[in-house]
């Protein structure tokens, strides 16, 4: 079996050369393909390590784009891994930051994949209709104002920017106007991360390229938590299973867990493919272990 793992990354380089490595396989024809931020200095100072890898199977994405958490251009970003990856042939293609691990064999990997053939599932963790507003309603915040030097300005801008979100969403439901939803049905959300088939990519590349190109995702608000989800869960309902991912939100806020040695046990019951996230310069426990 052929695995894809498409890799978004900003930072840590040492760490991202080491996931390269543990992903390429030197027995299989596995390949990655990796986003490097365009804003980024691991693009700018950095990418000359990752323009070639010693297995020939490594393609960096020649034209990159600018990533803004909560914007569009995370979505962007995406397909132009897809577009990467669906250059050659493959068997499943997997979404993963710099900042996630596997932890599971590669044997593993394709027995539990090859358990459910010929159904081929689409892994991805879904929260069913939460935060429609996100892909309804108007907003004009995604790129924050900021006023450098001026905190209390830059504050205060951005609260009327999303003052003016309000209002405007409010004036546009008044008048009738509504947004597009996806396959006419209210907008899913869920994980950003996934592992689909081939047959499911390539419907994945071809819907998020008709959104990105017709402006749709245009004054939204994470949208990156939303199209993936919607097209994967719209059109292959029957197909759907867990993402394979081992995530802790127990710490509360905006972002996961960052695991440590101590979370060794829990990632070794889980049965996941992979961990999010990980951080070497904190706790690099997860060098050592043995994929289970």
């Amino acid at each position: 079996m052929r695995h894809v793992y498409a890799i978004l990354a900003h930072a840590n380089p040492t760490q991202l050369a080491r996931l390269i490595d543990s992903l390429l396989a030197p027995a299989s024809e596995d390949r990655v393909v990796l986003h490097l931020d365009v804003a980024s200095s691991l693009w700018k100072n950095g990418r000359g390590r990752f323009e070639s890898h010693a297995t020939g199977r490594l393609t960096l994405v020649d034209h990159p784009t600018r990533v803004i958490w909560g914007h569009a251009s995370l979505v962007e970003a995406q397909r132009r891994l897809l577009r990467a990856a669906l250059t050659q042939p493959f068997d499943y293609y997997h979404l993963i930051s710099g900042s996630d691990w596997p932890i599971a064999t590669r044997d593993r990997l394709n027995a539990d994949i090859a358990a459910r053939s010929p159904r081929r599932p689409v892994h991805i963790d879904l929260l069913e209709n939460r935060q429609p507003a996100r892909m309804d309603d108007w907003w004009f915040d995604s790129r924050k104002i900021v006023v450098p030097g001026w905190p209390r300005l830059t504050e205060n801008a951005q609260r009327a920017q999303t003052r003016l979100s309000w209002s405007a969403s409010r004036w546009a439901k008044a008048a009738g106007i509504r947004r597009q939803p996806f396959d006419r049905q209210p907008w899913l959300k869920g994980s950003g991360w996934f592992s689909v088939p081939y047959d499911a990519a390539v419907v994945l590349e071809r819907e998020t390229s008709r959104l990105l190109d017709s402006g749709r995702l245009t004054f939204t608000q994470c949208p990156d938590e939303h199209v993936a989800a919607s097209i994967l869960g719209r059109r292959f309902a029957d197909r759907l299973e867990d993402g394979r991912r081992y995530i802790d939100w127990s710490s509360g806020g905006y972002h996961p867990k960052l695991l440590r040695h101590e979370d060794r046990p829990a990632l070794e019951r889980s049965g996941a493919w992979f961990a999010r996230k990980v951080d070497a310069t904190i706790d690099d426990f997860f060098y050592a272990l043995p994929p289970f």
